[in-house]
């Protein structure tokens, strides 16, 4: 039986400086390349090409991946507060890199999730409703191959830890809460499916890829047992800005080149510690209250171990990346409940391949509030991350300000200083949600002028964004 191997995030003592405040900025800059000499023949360089600007006018990129020359970008609607979240999102694909995308919307009741790029070019597509799940795959210019409807006969009688009446629908491939609780990555040409069911359990499947738009399961794994989870809501206020009432919900799923696949879950609001140490007989994440969970799976989908990251304090995941033998979990955590709103940060960690012990938890205090919200290794070693700071959160409530500040940031692999580095923003609220290599460049996708929790409480005009993806050089060490 793998085992799980727990870490802590050290807690900032009273008496000295918050621990994040110990990572200083360096001099590394985001820039663009350079140009050359003149040549001998007297021949002048081809012009750079144009920098990559699309604008998405009141939706937030929240997903971008290149797809040779072309690039694909997950869109998503900004909404309101929801009982069951239901996102409204689309993909724009560009199969040439021009400044425009071919833009692809969800039937009628059924929500687009999740996409993922094959080396083939061709695309896969996650759809979802409040109960069932759909796959497609696509063209590299999004025209549709086909279609065929997910189903999992074993996902009724997982095991579930607690009591079935706490249960809605059994049958559900989705948690009553939301229809965002499922993650596609792709295994070469075929696909990694990871969810959250109606049991409340975490499962991934292989689906094989056919070659006509169909799939068939290569195997299936339970990657947690089912367990309570709780719900979270605010008083007041009409917007959520990090997707923070339901993160106990969702996972985050990354597939590396050896067909090695990582899920995470958080921990906060659930029973999950007890259910996992009492289902895998692994009792020592039972100690842990706040935090999360990284499972790892070899290509076959057997499971190679679990970690679990002790954050001490409230913490959320929102990113997860391999990066050669090692795996990267990031999102904030409350280091410290501080009256002036600033005791969340950004936190990085740093896991071995293989659920192996060891790793490490970096956290990063950047300016007031941060958040990492996705995270990629560069060529060279380092580590960019993408997200928001400069904002503040009530205290003793969940309501962020409007004021947010885009968070584009490197760090060395091994840990060490991290370097801010600039990022354009709007008036109002800012986030970087993704960024992905292209081109030998880096295609940085987000939103500005987007609302904060009550923004939008008097207004539902101001429930809106300045959606952009963009593209960047990384300067040299």
């Amino acid at each position: 039986m793998p085992n799980t191997h727990p870490f802590h995030v050290s807690k900032p003592s009273a008496t000295l400086p918050r621990l994040a405040a110990l990572f200083s900025a360096a001099a590394l800059l985001l820039g663009a390349c350079g140009g050359g000499g003149g040549g001998s023949g007297g021949s002048e360089p081809p012009p750079p090409p144009a920098p990559l600007a699309v604008t998405t006018p009141g939706v937030a990129v929240v997903k971008a991946r290149a797809n040779g020359a072309g690039w694909v970008a997950l869109t998503e609607k900004l909404r309101g507060l929801e009982n069951t979240t239901t996102p409204d999102r689309r993909l724009l694909v560009s199969s040439d890199g021009r400044q425009g995308g071919t833009p692809i919307t969800a039937p009628a009741g059924w929500s687009l999730v999740d996409v993922a790029v094959h080396p083939s070019g061709q695309l896969s597509v996650v759809l979802s409703t409040n109960k069932a799940l759909k796959l497609q795959r696509r063209s590299a210019n999004g025209t549709l191959i086909g279609e065929s409807d997910f189903s999992d006969a074993q996902a009724a009688t997982d095991p579930y830890l607690g009591d079935p009446l706490q249960l809605r629908d059994s049958q559900s491939l989705q948690p009553h809460a939301t229809r965002d609780a499922v993650r596609i990555a792709p295994l070469g040409e075929d696909l990694v499916i990871a969810l959250r069911t109606g049991r409340h359990a975490v499962v991934a499947h292989r689906m094989v890829h056919s070659g006509s738009g169909q799939f068939t399961r290569a195997w299936r794994t339970l990657v947690e047992p089912g367990v309570f989870i709780g719900a979270v809501g605010l008083t007041s206020g009409s917007f959520d800005p990090f997707n923070s009432l339901d993160n106990q919900w969702k996972l985050s799923l990354d597939v590396d080149a050896q067909g090695r696949s990582a899920i995470a879950v958080n921990l906060g609001y659930t029973e999950l510690a007890e259910g996992h140490a009492q289902h895998f007989n692994e009792p020592l994440v039972r100690q842990v209250e706040h935090g999360a969970l990284a499972t790892q799976l070899n290509a076959q989908g057997q499971r190679l171990g679990a970690t679990v990251i002790n954050t001490l304090q409230r913490s959320e995941v929102h990113a997860l990346r391999w990066a050669g033998d090692q795996l990267l979990v990031a999102g904030r955590v409350r280091t410290e409940q501080r009256p002036d709103g600033f005791g969340w940060d950004a936190y990085l960690a740093r896991l071995p391949a293989g659920g192996a012990a060891g790793g490490s938890v970096q956290v990063l205090d950047f300016d007031r509030g941060d958040v990492i919200l996705d995270i990629a290794p560069t060529a060279d070693g380092r580590l960019l991350l993408a997200g928001a700071t400069g904002y503040w959160q009530n205290p003793t409530g969940g309501s962020i300000s409007e004021e947010s500040q885009p968070l584009l940031a490197l760090v060395p692999a091994a840990g060490g200083n991290a370097s801010r580095i600039t990022a354009a923003a709007g008036p109002r609220h800012n986030q970087l949600r993704s960024v992905a290599p292209w081109q030998g460049r880096w295609l940085v996708g987000g939103f500005e002028n987007g609302p904060g929790t009550h923004s939008a409480d008097a207004d539902a005009n101001r429930l809106s964004a300045d959606g952009h993806l963009r593209d960047r050089a990384l300067a040299p060490f």
